[in-house]
């Protein structure tokens, strides 16, 4: 294939992934009323929450991964897998919104807030926050093992199913070390976290399961993988990856909400300890030191107004913080762009669209 419209291409995954979600998520509103019609509150969040928005970035790394031999080839089994991939981030975003105390998600409210919001209007006895948190956990589950059973619907060998399921428990656990590691470090002193340890948060969170996981996946069920392959990948995936997340935290604490679908400085809220923020700390003056020790060990999230916000803002820039992370992301871009041009066994529709997704990381408003 050449001249490849990409847009076009990602286009048609995305909605092609949309309406095969949307297919199954009918399905399991009938297995739900079926057992009671309250039920359907489950099946139905669900699908909001997946369908509302999101780039499908990850259902589209799957057909690259699946492409990547051999471009172009169409199969049930690399939708399915893609579909599962989006079960997963729903999942895992929905678990992550709990323990981020996020309010807003793609412009939509968090799975807890929509049922903390329904326990009010409802008038149900008891403590609607902890009701919120309790039943979007368990909306959560639900949607982890909606992505498990699409394992059963794959036409494909045993051997390969095999190979599919430990990638997919090694993402879960390895972005479980991860974000063990962002709440930890979101409770240390700011004195206390290193740039390589913000650095190893992204690499075993973003890099690893937004990136890695599915190109690996897609190229596993190609059938034509090789571990030479799969390490090319990887070798492309870990840089990608970093970059993506470090564009995701300037659009943290400079983003436009109406664009980012999230509030202004959310990040500062969550007492993200991103590397902007660890090294305007690092830069800064002992009076505005003071000041985000304040802001990221004192003070609770209700307590940050927005003029803390354009504080924090403000000291990153002055500190030179933001010019730092976009070299950073240059850095590591020019990682992903070597392991690409440098590859045996990535094809080359497949190198020029990882290329191209990778320009858009660097230069994505939301």
């Amino acid at each position: 294939m050449k001249n490849i419209d990409y847009d076009k291409l990602m286009e048609n995954i995305v909605n092609n992934v949309n309406e095969y979600l949307n297919k199954l998520f009918d399905k399991y509103v009938v297995e739900a009323e079926n057992i009671s019609s309250v039920l359907t509150n489950i099946p139905l969040i669900a699908r909001d929450f997946t369908l509302r928005g999101g780039k499908r970035l990850r259902a589209i790394l799957v057909y690259i991964g699946y492409w990547s031999v051999e471009w172009g080839v169409e199969s049930m089994n690399v939708l399915k897998l893609a579909s599962m991939i989006e079960f997963l981030q729903s999942y895992l975003l929905v678990h992550d919104d709990i323990m981020d105390r996020d309010e807003i998600r793609r412009g939509g409210p968090t799975v807890h807030v929509w049922f903390r919001n329904k326990c009010f209007d409802e008038k149900l006895a008891g403590d609607c926050y902890h009701y919120g948190l309790s039943q979007a956990i368990t909306v959560g589950d639900y949607l982890e093992s909606l992505a498990v059973n699409m394992f059963s619907e794959l036409d494909l060998p045993v051997n390969v199913i095999k190979d599919l399921i430990k990638t997919y428990t090694h993402a879960l656990r390895t972005v479980s070390y991860g974000q063990f590691l962002d709440v930890l470090f979101s409770n240390k002193p700011l004195s206390e976290v290193s740039e390589e340890d913000v650095l190893l948060i992204h690499k075993l969170k973003t890099a690893s399961y937004s990136v890695e996981t599915p190109l690996h996946i897609g190229a596993i069920a190609s059938t034509k993988y090789t571990r030479e392959l799969l390490n090319e990948l990887t070798d492309y995936a870990i840089p990608a990856g970093i970059v993506f997340q470090l564009k995701d935290d300037i659009l943290g604490l400079f983003g436009d909400v109406s664009k980012t679908g999230k509030p202004i400085g959310s990040d500062v809220r969550e007492k993200k300890k991103t590397i902007l923020i660890i090294h305007a700390y690092r830069n800064a003056s002992r009076s505005d030191q003071l000041f985000l020790e304040q802001v990221f060990e004192r003070k609770s999230s209700n307590e940050i107004s927005l003029d803390d916000i354009i504080r924090v803002q403000n000291i990153v820039r002055d500190t030179g913080s933001l010019d730092y992370v976009y070299k950073l992301m240059e850095r590591e871009s020019v990682k992903a762009l070597k392991t690409l041009r440098e590859s045996s066994y990535i094809n080359d529709n497949a190198k020029k669209i990882l290329e191209y997704l990778l320009e858009l990381f660097m230069k994505r408003e939301k």
